[in-house]
C-alpha cells in the first residue's frame, strides 16, 4: 500500500520513540482525538519545520491503523497514554463512550500522506505531482476493495463508493507551494483538490493536517475553511506538543544521564520562541542533535533550509536592511504584523517578508515584539549581513582593520574606525539612539567571526557582558568588550572589571579588554584597552 493502511507511520513513530533523546508527548493523541469527535473533525497543526509535526502525525496515524494495531498497541502501552489504557477501558463498558482514543487503537482504515515524500525524481511540474498522488490513492482503494467496480471515478467518489469511514494524516500539506514549478492556478487547483476531498464527506472520520504555512480559514472565501487551525502562537489546545520546554529537556537529561552539554548552552542556541501563555519553548530537533553529540552547534542550517533567510531578505533589501542589522546586534522590534498566509503568491513588503520568518521560525514574535530568536539563528543573520546584496561588502576591509586595531591595541584606530562605520552605516534617524553602537559593533567587526565567535549580551561574572569574543582556535587571544553612552571608555573598563566579567576567561592566560564610549554632544567615539595577564 501507498498510503491506505501502509503502516509507515508505525515505523517511523517507533523508530522515534526508541531514541534516547525522545521526549513523549503520547498524551497529545488523546486531545486530538477528543476535540475530533466532540467538537471538529478537521484539525491543522502548523509550526515551523522541525518542531515536531511530522512526528506527531506518524504517532497519530500509527495509533488507529489497523494494519498494525498489535505493534502499536504494544508500542503505546509502554508510553505515557499507556497509563490511560486500562481507565478508559473499564470507562468503555460502562459508557461506551467513543471519544475514549483506547477504545479505537488500531481498529480504524488511516490514509496518511507525507506531501514531501511525492516529489520523486519523475516529478517535474505539479501536474505530475497531482497525477501521482491521485494515481497511488488510487491504487490503493482498488487493492484494498477488490470486489468494488471504481472504473473511471475520481478519488472522492471512490472512497463513496467503499461506505467505510478514514482517518486522513496529511502531513507537510503546503510543501507543494515551495516547489519552482508551481503557477498561481496551480495552487488554486490544489487548494480545490483538497476541499473536495475532505470538505463535508461523510468518509472522514477526522482530518489531521500539519503545515508551516496558515491556512487563511479566516477568509471566507479559503477553500480550507472547514479546517480549524492551531498555530504556534494562539494556540490553546495543543501547544504542550511542539517544542520542548527547559523542564522537559532537564527531565530527559537526568533520565538518560546526559550531563554535556548544559541546560544553558541550550538555552542560548535554541531556546527564544514563546508560547501564548508566556512559556518558551526549543527547537527540538536541533536539542535533540545536540543531546546526541554532546555539543551545541548550528544544526539548522546542515538542512540547508536555512538559504531561505537570504532568499527572503533578498525580497527587498532596502526595507529590510535596517532592521536585520539592529536585530543581529541584539535588539528586538516593537512592530504590528500583518498577516501571511498560503493564499499569498508573492512577497514584497517589509511585514509580509518579516511575517513570514515568524511563520517559518526564523524569527521569534511575542508582545509585539520581534527578535532573532537564539544563536543557532542569529549566526545565519549575521552571515547574511555579507551577502552582496546588503551592500556591506566594500567595508570588509576596514572590517579586518578594526579587528587587527584592536589586537595590537591601537586605541585611536579603533575609536576612528568604530566612528566611520557608525557615520557610513547608521541611519541618520537613530543614529543617536542608545542601542546604535551594538549595531556599529556588529558590523565593524564581521570580519572576526571567522576567528571569534561573538555573542551579544552573554552572561559572564556577576552580569552580561555587551560582547564577549571567544577564539576559534586554540591559544587564540579572548576580547571581552564594554560599550557606554555618554560616560568614559574608562568607565567601561572599571564595570568590566567590576561585575567579574573576565572569569568567564579564567582559563585563559591573557584577556584582552576593551572600552568604547560615545558621546552625543561631540558625536565622537574614544577607546581604552587593557590587556589583562592571569
Amino acid at each position: 500500500m501507498n498510503f491506505l493502511n501502509s503502516g509507515e507511520g508505525y515505523s517511523l513513530f517507533n523508530e522515534e520513540a526508541n531514541y534516547d533523546t525522545y521526549v513523549d508527548k503520547t498524551l497529545m493523541i488523546q486531545d486530538v482525538y477528543r476535540y475530533a469527535t466532540r467538537i471538529k473533525k478537521y484539525i491543522c497543526i502548523t509550526r515551523p519545520r522541525r518542531f515536531g509535526k511530522s512526528v506527531a502525525a506518524n504517532m497519530i496515524a500509527a495509533f488507529f491503523d489497523e494494519s498494525t494495531a498489535e505493534k502499536s498497541r504494544r508500542l503505546f502501552e509502554r508510553l505515557e497514554i499507556g497509563r490511560l489504557k486500562d481507565e478508559q477501558e473499564e470507562k468503555w463498558l460502562k459508557t461506551e463512550d467513543r471519544s475514549l482514543c483506547w477504545s479505537q487503537q488500531g481498529k480504524h482504515k488511516v490514509i496518511r500522506i507525507n506531501m514531501i515524500d511525492l516529489f520523486t525524481e519523475d516529478v517535474h511540474s505539479y501536474d505530475d505531482f497531482i497525477r501521482s498522488l491521485k494515481t497511488q490513492v488510487k491504487e490503493d482503494l482498488g487493492a484494498a476493495y477488490p470486489g468494488l467496480d471504481f472504473n473511471g471515478l475520481a478519488v472522492s467518489k471512490m472512497l463513496e463508493r467503499t461506505n467505510d469511514k478514514f482517518i486522513f494524516v496529511i502531513d507537510e500539506w503546503d510543501a507543494i507551494f515551495e516547489m519552482d514549478f508551481m503557477m498561481a492556478d496551480d495552487k488554486v487547483d490544489y487548494l480545490e483538490f483538497l476541499k473536495n476531498l475532505l470538505k463535508d464527506k461523510a468518509y472522514v472520520h477526522f482530518a489531521y493536517m500539519t503545515g508551516i504555512l496558515p491556512i487563511a480559514k479566516y477568509s471566507s472565501g479559503s477553500p480550507l475553511n472547514m479546517f480549524h487551525e492551531f498555530n504556534g502562537y494562539k494556540d490553546a489546545m495543543f501547544y504542550p506538543y511542539f517544542g520542548l520546554t527547559e523542564e522537559e529537556i532537564t527531565s530527559l537529561m537526568h533520565r538518560k544521564g546526559i550531563e554535556k552539554p548544559s541546560i544553558g548552552e541550550l538555552a542560548e542556541w535554541y531556546d527564544g520562541y514563546v508560547r501564548h501563555d508566556g512559556v518558551h519553548v526549543y527547537n527540538p530537533a536541533s536539542v535533540s542533535m545536540a543531546l546526541g553529540v554532546g555539543v551545541c552547534d548550528d544544526y539548522w542550517n546542515h538542512t540547508g533550509s536555512m538559504e531561505a533567510v537570504k532568499d527572503m531578505i533578498r525580497l527587498n533589501v532596502q526595507e529590510l536592511k535596517d532592521d536585520v542589522i539592529r536585530m543581529a546586534s541584539g535588539e528586538t522590534l516593537g512592530i504590528a504584523l500583518g498577516g501571511f498566509s498560503s493564499e499569498k503568491t508573492r512577497l514584497s513588503t517589509r511585514d509580509e517578508i518579516l511575517s513570514a520568518m515568524v511563520v517559518y521560525g526564523f524569527l521569534s514574535y511575542s508582545n509585539g515584539r520581534l527578535c532573532i530568536p537564539n544563536k543557532e539563528l542569529l549566526l545565519q543573520f549575521r552571515d547574511a549581513l555579507l551577502m552582496k546584496e546588503m551592500g556591506l561588502q566594500e567595508s570588509l576591509g576596514d572590517s579586518r582593520a578594526l579587528l587587527d586595531a584592536t589586537l595590537a591595541r591601537d586605541e585611536r584606530e579603533i575609536a576612528r574606525l568604530v566612528e566611520q562605520f557608525h557615520d557610513e552605516h547608521i541611519p541618520h534617524v537613530y543614529y543617536n539612539d542608545e542601542n546604535s553602537l551594538a549595531c556599529v559593533v556588529t558590523l565593524g567587526y564581521l570580519a572576526a567571526k571567522d576567528r571569534y565567535d561573538i555573542s551579544r549580551e552573554d552572561k559572564a561574572g556577576k552580569g552580561y557582558a555587551d560582547f564577549i569574543f571567544t577564539p576559534r582556535i586554540e591559544g587564540g587571544l579572548p576580547i571581552i568588550m564594554e560599550l557606554k553612552y555618554n560616560h568614559s571608555a574608562k568607565n567601561a573598563l572599571e564595570c568590566i572589571h567590576k561585575r567579574g566579567y573576565i572569569d568567564r576567561f579564567r582559563k585563559h592566560k591573557r584577556v584582552l579588554l576593551v572600552g568604547i564610549n560615545y558621546s552625543t554632544a561631540t558625536k565622537k567615539h574614544t577607546c581604552l584597552t587593557e590587556l589583562v595577564e592571569q
